[in-house]
């Protein structure tokens, strides 16, 4: 396993951990699976990222970070993104947390980009950067679709990406 791939998975391990547990629905005692604190969606890092991922159903204040394929073996999460998020704080306040009290401390320290433009691949944004060499194998990285954000938050978002 990669080095970018132990730090994807420690960092799913967390999110999984934060995120609502499952719970019996009180009146027919179904099980219910809440909306996850994030979802991780790996997709191809030299394709633009719109095409590769379907949000248009992800329930409002629902979070999701693209990660490079080979980071991440399987989405998590993904298929409870249109679930209503009770309970969980907006996306931007989940940001905040994870990017600014959790990563490089009790977690990986790995490198953060907000994408802005759904027309624009991972690596399209690191070249953009100077990054454009940079070895996926060695550097995990979490992207936010800021499409996906609500319209309020996303120039919060974007500065939380320029995570130390």
């Amino acid at each position: 396993m990669t080095q970018a791939a132990q730090d994807i998975g420690a960092i799913v391990a967390w999110v999984k951990a934060s995120s609502p547990g499952k719970f019996r629905s009180p009146m027919d005692g179904d099980w219910v699976f809440p909306a996850p604190f994030a979802a991780l969606l790996p997709i191809d890092p030299d394709t633009p990222a719109g095409p590769q991922v379907d949000l248009t159903e992800l329930a409002d204040g629902g979070l999701v970070f693209l990660v490079p394929m080979g980071q991440l073996a399987a989405p998590f999460a993904a298929d409870r993104i249109e679930r209503v998020v009770d309970g969980l704080p907006s996306p931007v306040e989940r940001v905040r947390h994870l990017f600014g009290h959790r990563l490089g401390l009790d977690l990986p320290d790995v490198l953060t980009i907000a994408l802005d433009d759904p027309g624009v691949s991972i690596m399209g944004v690191l070249t953009g950067e100077g990054l454009g060499d940079l070895d996926l194998a060695a550097v995990a990285v979490l992207a936010v679709p800021l499409w996906a954000i609500p319209a309020d938050q996303r120039s919060t978002v974007a500065a939380l990406c320029e995570h130390p």
